[in-house]
Order: structure tokens, then C-alpha cells, then sequence
């Protein structure tokens, strides 16, 4: 038997329109959002599609639809295919992701946890002076030393 892995991704990988030939084709892919939208108490299917107000670079709404649709695909792929990876991975968000299919934390925990993540990066990236300049994103600063 071949081995493979799942790697997952992070944000910035969102697009208008992602993923709705298979949501439209598959019911696991359509019960995957409805139950993410009870979970966040909005329709995060129209936002992905619609992306009314432009909601869908929100740090907010941005990384429970990411966090969705590749859980979505994943339980599609093992639907498909009934075969488990032999290792997943993701990259930042994309560890959420990672987490949920190896059964660390429940899909239910992660959207809330990523939601909760989302808010507080836009929290602290709204109170920064340049984050209304075009090309402004959040980066991750890995290894500082404290300053004795």
C-alpha cells in the first residue's frame, strides 16, 4: 500500500466561489458548512460565495471557511477513497486542520477556537497604524530573545 500525506493549508488561500462545484455534488460537503454554520450561528456557505461586505478577508470569517472547506475536502477524500493519510500536516491554520482529522480536537472545538483566533488577530492588526495601507498583513515572529 502507498503512503501519503495530508498537509493543509493557511490563510490567504481563500477565494470567492472556492470549492462550489463539490459542494453542489456532494451532501458530506454541504453538511460539513450547515454544521459549521450552526456552530458560528451564520451562514458561512453564502460568505464564501457572496462574500457580502467583503467578509471573507476578515481574519474572522477567513479562517473558519478555510478551516471548513479543508475538512470538507478531507472527509470527502476518505469518503472516496477510504484510505487514512499516514501523517497530516498544516501550516499555521492549516495545524487546526490537521488536528481535527487526527482526532485531537473535535471539528466542533476547532471552529470555535479558529473564530475566536480570527477575532483576536484582527483585534490586535486593527490597532496598528499602517493596517489600512494596501499590501498590510499579520506575520508571525518566530525566536526573539527577551532583552535582559
Amino acid at each position: 500500500m502507498k503512503k501519503f500525506a495530508a498537509i493543509f493549508p493557511g490563510q490567504g488561500t481563500q477565494f470567492i466561489g472556492m470549492i462550489s462545484s463539490l459542494y453542489y455534488k456532494y451532501k458530506i460537503i454541504r453538511d460539513t458548512f450547515n454544521f459549521a454554520s450552526e456552530i458560528l450561528k451564520y451562514d458561512l456557505w453564502n460568505i464564501i460565495q457572496n462574500d457580502p461586505l467583503k467578509k471573507l478577508n476578515i481574519t474572522y470569517y477567513t479562517q473558519p471557511a478555510i478551516l471548513t472547506t479543508s475538512i470538507a475536502i478531507y472527509r470527502l477524500w476518505i469518503q472516496k477513497n477510504n484510505i487514512l493519510p499516514n501523517i497530516v500536516t498544516g501550516y499555521s491554520l492549516g495545524e487546526y486542520t490537521a488536528m481535527v482529522c487526527s482526532n485531537i480536537i473535535s471539528f466542533k472545538d476547532a471552529i470555535k477556537i479558529v473564530e475566536y483566533r480570527g477575532r483576536l488577530m484582527y483585534k490586535i492588526s486593527c490597532n496598528l497604524k499602517d493596517f489600512y495601507e494596501n499590501g498590510y498583513y499579520m506575520q508571525t515572529i518566530i525566536g526573539l530573545k527577551k532583552k535582559k
